[in-house]
């Protein structure tokens, strides 16, 4: 079958695993924008290999009327490869509603429709007063859903959905969020599909034995927390520095290791200058080589995300490292189980988060069972291999529809 996949990028973490759902069989066409889509992050890194085994077709994007990036030619890409299934995500899904040549044309030559959503930031129907309780901020940490034109636009957008999920073949989401979101929109269960969501957990399964044989990357620590991601503020780095300044007396022989680049690096330096822990912390850089991420991780003690993300506590587990987390991007449920294999904080809570690192600092036993857990978690549920299986699942249900 011959899937359009309309996305704002293609990312290094996302490049293997479209390049594994094409090695099941689908004939997979990723549309994207030629310009750099405004809703990808500060320094996400884009894929740079050569090595796919999808076609790419990069056309050039405009701001529409109503705000939001669009694709000008999505209509004539549609009418010159004629897939069996269009997949669309966010922002380009508006262009389905506010232009509906497009809608018209899937329709009249039986093109299959799914829609694509990462869900966290979308509201149950009805309940615009989700986000007094789940406030919405960019990624510097401002504050995005105040103000009339903010929650008028979230009342818009909410029957938008609604009109569009209707008109949709099946609804692919990358956290089980969705499961329970959609029905409230009017879609039927049957057609809400999990992918969730995994980097190339292959790749470092096939560095491990190497990665495990390997001489020492740093100083012998018996109780190195890490830390993975772009520096950006809604990592909340700043939080986990605080946290750590509660744990560095309770255990002298800890180190805090920092592994990421972005805006908020000099930010974080000077805090951690200032902290009575700047002995013990770290900044390592950019990483990105599975063989060096892996190091890391089988040198540290305890996987932390203080804030927004979520692929990098995937990426922890295969390295069996108990996970500290907190509201992320939804796929944080789908790894974490309070207790089993990390614990939830309470958001936002510094003292919460060193409660939370120290109980799995304290009790080597415990940790060891915890990262167990999390190898079982990533080996039998999420990993490459199943959400690429979940991307075909969801194909072959519309288009046996």
């Amino acid at each position: 079958m011959k899937v359009l996949y309309v996305n704002t990028t293609i990312t290094h973490y996302n490049h293997p695993l479209l390049n594994k759902v094409a090695d099941k069989g689908c004939d997979l066409v990723m549309l994207i924008p030629r310009n750099n889509a405004r809703t990808v992050g500060k320094g996400v890194k884009r894929n740079e290999s050569d090595n796919q085994n999808y076609r790419v077709i990069a056309t050039p994007s405009r701001k529409a009327w109503y705000g939001k990036d669009c694709l000008p030619e999505l209509l004539s890409v549609v009418h010159e490869e004629q897939p069996d299934i269009l997949l669309i995500g966010w922002p380009y899904m508006l262009q389905l509603f506010f232009y509906p040549k497009v809608l018209r044309y899937l329709d009249a030559h039986s093109i299959k429709l799914i829609l694509h959503e990462i869900p966290f930031f979308v509201p149950p129907y009805g309940h615009l007063d989700y986000f007094k309780e789940h406030p919405v901020y960019d990624e510097s940490m401002r504050l995005i859903s105040k103000g009339f034109k903010f929650y008028f636009s979230s009342w818009l957008l909410m029957h938008i959905r609604r009109y569009l999920y209707h008109r949709a073949d099946a609804s692919l989401n990358y956290c089980s969020r969705g499961l329970a979101l959609w029905p409230g929109y009017g879609v039927s269960k049957e057609k809400i599909f999990v992918r969730y969501n995994s980097g190339d957990t292959e790749a470092f399964f096939e560095k491990k034995e190497e990665v495990m044989k390997a001489s020492a990357l740093l100083p012998v620590c018996p109780q190195r927390i890490l830390h993975i991601g772009r520096l950006v503020a809604w990592k909340r780095v700043d939080l986990l520095i605080n946290a750590y300044e509660k744990l560095v007396l309770r255990f002298p022989d800890s180190e805090l290791a920092i592994v990421g680049d972005g805006p908020e690096l000099e930010n974080l330096k000077k805090q951690a200058s200032l902290s009575v822990a700047k002995d013990h912390i770290r900044f390592a850089g950019s990483v990105y080589d599975p063989f060096e991420l892996g190091r890391y991780m089988k040198e540290s003690s305890v996987y932390v995300l203080a804030g927004m993300g979520g692929l990098s506590i995937n990426d922890a587990m295969c390295y069996e490292l108990p996970v500290v987390c907190s509201v992320c991007d939804g796929t944080e449920r789908d790894l974490v189980e309070d207790g089993k294999n990390g614990f939830f904080f309470k958001e936002g809570d510094a003292d919460d988060l060193a409660a939370k690192i120290e109980a799995i600092l304290a009790d080597e036993s415990k940790r060891k069972q915890m990262g167990q857990e999390s190898l079982r978690i990533i080996e039998e549920k999420v990993n490459i291999n199943t959400v690429a299986d979940n991307y075909v699942k969801v194909f072959n249900y519309v288009v046996r529809q």
